[in-house]
């Protein structure tokens, strides 16, 4: 009996072993164990591939502005995306990056200004047109708040991304959303693992779509046929045509997040070419500078909308929206 278990010890005996455990293991999360389906959200109660104003259509008017988001609005757009910052005074405010130089005639950190000294600022004194002209300088146009932008486009589904949220900053836009009765026409986005942790914590019922860290996740898993591992609640996967010189956009992406009823949204998407592939692909949004040419792309009627009863305005392509435009009315 010794001679027989120091048999059964024996290192290529163990190691076959292992290999049949972890073999059998394998299959049985590449093909029996369940994979996570997140559940439907009445912000995407809507078909179709959507057009979402990037920046509010940067390439048009000037960026993360009510004037940009007017005018995109009147196109007829889907969604308006745009990014959150706090001011000094803990405002919550509507720009992208961390200093104002860029896209305003000042300078210095957003997070060092209060909202009254942002509004002194010109917002669209950078913007150049097709023509190299300024067409926006002294017009008005200021850093908006982001309880402007709700009260103004009480319609109209927005995405926004958390730009350097801390975790209890988080918490304050979640009341705000409430505060509006916006959580059913928000996506929150946020590349930060931490801060959307505390969102989602917070405002369970706001959709939100993947970090950085749960799109390589979901990525590398499916890739390795182990998808069926990966859980989080995000309802969408915000993500580039392409990382690093690879193509993310295939259906090694799109297939087994549309088993997980997971919306694919890809950025920023402004040569027509692209824009028609994905469309043909099926993916359920495209983030642009120039949403006017999607919007002709998809034979979408400039100016047209079409709302629901019980949801914000939902893509106009699917039938019954087609019908009402070619009548001359909207629902």
């Amino acid at each position: 009996m010794a001679g027989l278990g120091w048999d059964l010890l024996r290192p290529s005996r163990i190691l076959l072993a292992v290999l049949v455990v972890v073999c059998g293991a394998y299959v049985y999360l590449a093909v029996l164990h369940p994979r996570q389906r997140v559940p439907d959200h009445p912000y995407f109660d809507a078909p179709g591939t959507w057009v979402v104003a990037h920046r509010g259509g940067m390439a048009l008017a000037p960026e993360n502005t009510l004037e940009a988001f007017r005018q995109a609005e009147a196109l007829g757009v889907d969604v308006l995306e745009m990014d959150l910052r706090f001011a000094a005074d803990g405002t919550i405010v509507v720009i992208h990056d961390e200093t104002v130089d860029r896209t305003t005639n000042g300078q210095g950190r957003v997070g060092d200004m209060v909202l009254a000294e942002l509004r002194e600022l010109d917002a669209g004194y950078r913007f150049i047109d097709d023509s190299r002209r300024f067409p926006f300088r002294s017009a008005g146009i200021t850093v908006p708040s982001f309880s402007e932008v709700l009260r103004r486009f009480s319609d109209i589904r927005l995405n926004i991304e958390m730009k350097e949220f801390e975790p209890g900053q988080a918490l304050v836009l979640c009341e705000l959303l409430r505060r509006f009765d916006a959580v059913d026409r928000v996506l929150v986005s946020s590349f930060s693992h931490e801060p959307m942790a505390a969102f989602r914590a917070a405002c369970p019922e706001v959709a939100s779509g993947a970090t950085e860290r749960e799109v390589v996740s979901f990525y590398l898993l499916n890739r390795l046929r182990l998808g069926s591992l990966f859980r989080s609640p995000a309802l969408t996967l915000q993500v580039p045509l392409r990382s690093r010189g690879r193509a993310l956009v295939t259906p090694d992406l799109l297939d087994p997040a549309r088993e997980s009823n997971r919306r694919v949204q890809v950025w920023t998407v402004n040569d027509e070419a692209e824009m028609g592939r994905l469309v043909g692909m099926g993916v359920q949004a495209i983030l642009t500078d120039r949403p006017d040419q999607l919007l002709a792309l998809l034979g979408r009627k400039r100016g047209g909308s079409c709302f629901s009863t019980s949801a914000p305005r939902c893509a106009n392509t699917r039938p019954e929206c087609v019908t009402k435009t070619r009548k001359g009315g909207t629902m």
